[in-house]
């Protein structure tokens, strides 16, 4: 699998927009970054994805912050867009100090998500981690299920996360009560 990061050229962080390997798409068809509902103290322990509105904010937000421009692509290729006139052993500690190259939701996401915090406050509010971890449609794991299953389309195209069967998958499980 591909992984394809947003890299802001002013701030030198990244984002993580899809790992689903395809070629570069618009931003709304990507699954976007996904986080540990128990690395941000939820009772569970699953991956989730952001809602849509989450995404909106970040891309937003990152955009602004980075006047010069945002650049897509596959992970670690992002090196020519390191501080101009650096040595390797300057950069290798910008990097080591968390200073560049900080993925917003893979850097230290242990201690909570603390670089994603200064974008999407949103995801920190009381309560917002366990009403995530409660809908099955951010369930990372469960959509892995359902493709599987062949449930949903595997796809090239858009995130499987955001078809039509996806969604239908997700009513049937909440029906059935077998989600928790």
């Amino acid at each position: 699998m591909r992984t394809l990061n947003m890299f802001g050229r002013d701030t030198f962080e990244i984002v993580t927009i899809d790992d689903d390997g395809r070629r570069v798409p618009p931003l709304e068809t990507c699954g976007g970054p996904k986080i540990w509902s128990s690395d941000l103290g939820a009772s569970s322990h699953k991956l989730l994805y952001l809602y849509p509105e989450h995404l909106k904010l970040l891309y937003d937000r990152f955009k602004a912050a980075n006047p010069k421009g945002v650049v897509i692509g596959p992970e670690n290729s992002f090196d020519e867009y390191a501080p101009p006139g650096r040595t390797e052993a300057e950069l290798n500690k910008l990097e080591e100090e968390r200073k560049i190259f900080v993925d917003l939701f893979l850097t230290d996401e242990e201690q909570g998500y603390p670089h994603a915090r200064k974008y999407l406050p949103e995801l920190f509010e009381p309560g917002m981690i366990d009403k995530m971890a409660a809908d099955p449609w951010l369930n990372v794991r469960l959509l892995g299920q359902a493709v599987k299953e062949d449930a949903v389309p595997a796809g090239p195209g858009e995130s499987n996360r955001w078809s039509p069967e996806w969604r239908a998958y997700c009513d049937n499980v909440v029906a059935s009560g077998e989600y928790k």
